[in-house]
């Protein structure tokens, strides 16, 4: 009966699955207003990477925990984005308009725009729920982790849009994609893209914090 027990394997898995669950619908709910988005995204963060450093998270207290923490800087973010989503729509709409070759350069333009912004995006809800700083300086280091490592912000820009695309493309897979993102989906991709995360934010947290970091310490010590 071991194996049915809550240390044993079906134990563990079953709990992983159920954090998953209820990680995934707290953030579908927070984020219905759409403003809210950005901060129920980085308390979502908060909880993944949390799972990653303790292997354990309280659920409900730790995501509205970091979902009131961050609210304010998190909607900021999430304003700044939206706003460049949108002048980046519409500049791409006005270059049907342009004469020549003027569209192929200005799409050169927009691309060399979009990829930074896009690092960014991926990046800073993480790195603000796991350090505190200001608005300006956490958006520098979401882009500073980004680089750092190219091969990771691959493998997140990866497990992050290619499911979302899929999703969108796969008419006779919609179903059970639509299933998956309403189960566990979000949750899910977000906890595989903390696990790099967590390999990059660690060495910033001081040695004796990162063996028993307490829940209301979070760091803005950087080595850079």
């Amino acid at each position: 009966m071991g194996f049915l027990s809550d240390d044993g394997i079906f134990g563990r898995i079953f709990g992983f699955l159920g954090k998953l669950i209820a990680l995934n619908l707290l953030w579908m709910v927070c984020s219905l207003p759409v403003v809210t988005a950005g901060a129920s995204t980085t308390a979502l963060f908060y909880c993944v990477l949390k799972l990653h450093k303790d292997k354990d998270v309280r659920i409900f207290r730790d995501f509205f925990k970091s979902f009131k923490q961050n609210f304010r800087q998190s909607t900021m973010v999430w304003g700044l984005a939206a706003a460049a989503a949108v002048l980046i729509y519409m500049e791409k709409e006005s270059i049907a308009t342009m004469p020549g070759s003027m569209p192929q350069i200005f799409m050169l333009v927009i691309a060399a725009v979009c990829i930074p912004l896009v690092l960014i995006l991926l990046y800073i809800f993480p790195t603000i729920a796991a350090f505190e700083n200001k608005t300006k300086t956490l958006i520098t280091n979401a882009f500073y982790f980004a680089v750092k490592k190219p091969g990771y912000a691959l493998i997140v820009a990866v497990i992050t849009i290619l499911p979302m695309f899929m999703t969108l493309v796969d008419a006779k897979m919609f179903p059970i994609y639509l299933f998956i993102w309403l189960t566990c989906g979000f949750s899910l991709t977000a906890y595989c893209d903390a696990w790099f995360m967590w390999r990059l934010f660690k060495p910033y947290f001081k040695e004796e914090e990162t063996k028993s970091l307490p829940e209301e310490t979070r760091t803005d010590q950087y080595a850079f």
